[in-house]
């Protein structure tokens, strides 16, 4: 059904556009290229990588493995060889039937213990990965020798999301580097949403992953195609836009696709029937904000007093091209240092992000709460 998608993945019928970006990533994954792919948070890169891209793979090849691990937040070896194993599990469990699901996972595990059971939630059989006793390295060794395993013996797809947080994994990006060699031709899709973390593992000449694979970056949707893709969803309710009020309502929230399509859902939500105006759109932005406050409120007591001050700046600029300039300075009261350090961790935390016209808040519904409640 035809809507407004946000809050999860975007299924192929609601994905806006994005054609590019599913043309590279398709020509990569043909060719067994490894691609290093990057957009800001809600620029719906892993709706095409997980609903198209790794879909496609699997039409493609009728007996094949897609491996897809998301590394949001690992902080260790730990935790990134817990990551690994539960995705590999998964991955078994979507790629081979239920009758041979045990039987692979016995060929194809390695050096690991598969176990099969039942999910006594759903009633469906549940694989769990086993590697004996932990050695005090934990480097998810185990899981990298399944893969290389599994690669060798059928069409494979790799896929790492998040991939940047392994910057924090102590030797995260040497560990990594050893392990995506050992894939061979196995083509591999990392994603990331934090630029300048990526930028730290594959850009700087000395990095270990300096030099691997293709970057792909994400563009924003063209204002034609989201206006075509807006006015077909309003028209189910009556609803008309023009193309230059299509337009505003993609720069209110900086074409920030999930933004928009909140935006949009909002606007449906309060009229049919009628012609779409600044008028209506800016009251449904305001209603959506006021839906938002309470959970924004409880979300700024996460940040010291310092980072709010200077996230409250940077959304009342829109953008900072120069952190140090002494107008963004006088604005803040901080130091040149304080502020500095305070962007840093803003821009680990995801909240700020680097773009072209400089440092913005990533998420433009909190950026514009902040100009109005602040």
């Amino acid at each position: 059904m035809k809507g407004f998608v946000f809050d999860r993945l975007v299924d192929r019928e609601n994905l806006c556009d994005l054609l590019r970006e599913q043309r590279l990533l398709r020509e990569q994954v043909n060719s067994r290229l490894n691609s290093v792919v990057y957009a800001p948070r809600s620029h719906g890169k892993t709706s095409v990588v997980r609903n198209i891209v790794m879909e496609d793979f699997r039409k493609a090849h009728r007996r094949s493995f897609v491996y897809f691990a998301d590394l949001l937040g690992v902080r260790n070896r730990e935790s990134l060889t817990d990551r690994l194993t539960a995705a590999l599990e998964r991955s078994f469990e979507a790629s081979f039937p239920v009758k041979t699901l045990l039987e692979g996972a016995l060929k194809l595990a390695a050096s690991m213990r598969p176990e099969l059971s039942v999910d006594p939630a759903t009633g469906s059989p549940k694989l769990s990965l086993r590697s004996g006793p932990r050695s005090g390295r934990a480097s998810g060794s185990p899981v990298w020798e399944s893969l290389t395993r599994i690669c060798r013996a059928t069409p494979s797809l790799v896929v790492l999301d998040e991939f940047q947080d392994i910057a924090r994994v102590d030797e995260g990006p040497s560990l990594m580097r050893s392990a995506l060699e050992g894939l061979g031709e196995t083509p591999v899709i990392v994603m990331g949403s934090k630029q300048h973390m990526l930028a730290d593992i594959f850009a700087r000449p000395q990095a270990a992953l300096a030099g691997w694979g293709s970057d792909i970056e994400f563009h924003p949707i063209p204002y034609e195609a989201y206006h075509v893709y807006i006015e077909e969803r309003f028209r189910l309710q009556g609803l008309r836009i023009a193309p230059a009020v299509s337009q505003l309502a993609q720069d209110l929230v900086h074409r920030v696709p999930e933004a928009v399509n909140r935006l949009c859902h909002q606007v449906m939500e309060l009229y049919q029937d009628l012609r779409v105006t600044e008028t209506e759109l800016r009251s449904a932005l305001e209603s959506l904000l006021i839906g938002r406050q309470s959970r924004y409120e409880v979300y700024l007591t996460s940040f010291s007093a310092t980072d709010e001050r200077v996230l409250c700046e940077i959304a009342r600029a829109g953008s900072v091209a120069r952190p140090h300039a002494k107008d963004f300075l006088a604005a803040t009261g901080f130091s040149n240092r304080t502020a500095g350090v305070s962007i840093r961790r803003l821009l680990d935390r995801g909240v700020v992000e680097a773009s072209d016209r400089g440092y913005r808040l990533s998420d433009p519904l909190l950026e514009i709460y902040l100009t109005r409640y602040r």
